[in-house]
């Protein structure tokens, strides 16, 4: 997917940006990111997720099994 729709799904989201971070279970993942200044993260590591073209943020359950699966 082109890096500018994933730019601004994160916009919509309500984040700055999003970098990617690698691949997760045949998703192309991202961390959105509130701002570069600070600390983005506040709750569960959620994350941008691009298959194709579908894109979306991960579930509750999904960011804890990617930290089990890290």
């Amino acid at each position: 997917m082109d890096i500018t729709k994933v730019m601004q799904f994160a916009k919509e989201q309500g984040y700055k940006t999003a970098e990617p971070i690698g691949s997760w279970r045949g998703y192309d993942i991202y961390e959105p990111i509130y701002s570069k200044d600070e600390v983005s993260y506040i709750g569960l590591p959620l994350m941008i997720m691009v298959k194709e073209d579908e894109i979306r943020m991960s579930t509750d359950d999904e960011a804890l099994q990617q930290i089990d699966d890290l």
